[in-house]
């Protein structure tokens, strides 16, 4: 926030976490910074990007698609050779659980993936 500011009223009416809210409400006021200052030295594409990207407001952010079409990025940028992803699902972040069911859900996901990698690699 010390970069991109205090978040609105509306960005706090959206969090789920009253703790978060009130967190957040109790930080002195941030002003957000311009980035041309914060980044100096960085082209009007990268300041532009950086914007965008460090936006708070997730459904105000980028996708990765649309962040990999930015005029920054196109000299990396091959969108016949992008790879695609489902949509980050958030949903879990407002499950109220205990911490061990939270470390064997984490476990779990981290032995999925493993063995997702093991399949990559034979095939």
């Amino acid at each position: 926030m010390r970069i991109v500011g205090t978040p609105e009223e509306s960005l706090l009416a959206k969090m789920s976490s009253e703790e978060a809210q009130n967190y957040i409400r109790a930080q002195p006021k941030m002003e957000k910074k311009n980035f041309k200052d914060v980044f100096k030295g960085a082209s009007s594409d990268a300041i532009n990007l950086l914007e965008r990207m460090l936006e708070l407001d997730a459904d105000k952010r980028p996708t990765a698609t649309e962040a990999l079409a930015h005029p920054y990025l196109a000299q990396y940028a091959d969108p016949t050779d992008e790879p695609t992803a489902e949509p980050y699902d958030e949903s879990f972040e407002e499950k109220e659980l205990s911490v061990e069911k939270w470390k064997s859900l984490v476990y779990e996901e981290v032995q999925e993936f493993k063995s997702r990698l093991v399949k990559d690699d034979v095939s």
